[in-house]
């Protein structure tokens, strides 16, 4: 079951279906949301943040691929230290392999591919 997104109370702007993972907010924090739905994995930035700007904000490895973000395994693991459980890293290790057998991986295996929203 998809858990519907959320307005956050600071009034940033997001809101409308569907879980989100990875958002940046104007200050350039990194945050995970709803990190345990393993069925959708992208990006949510608000508009200002260019491919390039957000993947040398978010750090760790992050690559920028046109519309995409490669974002390290690592990188999600290192965002989440202290949130998660076996039974999550199961879950995470599930979808990761998902990815790979879709081609949503990098070569070496250890950068998932995220599509970047820009919502208005």
């Amino acid at each position: 079951m998809q858990a519907a997104r959320r307005r956050r109370p600071d009034g940033d702007g997001w809101s409308g279906p569907g879980p989100v993972i990875i958002r940046v907010d104007a200050a350039g924090d990194v945050q995970v949301d709803e990190h345990d739905v393993f069925t959708d994995f992208h990006v949510e930035t608000l508009a200002g943040f260019t491919n390039e700007d957000l993947a040398a904000t978010m750090g760790e490895g992050t690559r920028t691929d046109g519309d995409h973000q490669w974002i390290a395994e690592a990188a999600i693991r290192h965002w989440l230290s202290g949130r998660t459980d076996e039974a999550w890293d199961e879950g995470f290790s599930g979808m990761f392999d998902y990815a790979r057998s879709k081609g949503w991986t990098d070569e070496a295996g250890t950068h998932l591919r995220a599509h970047v929203e820009h919502p208005d």
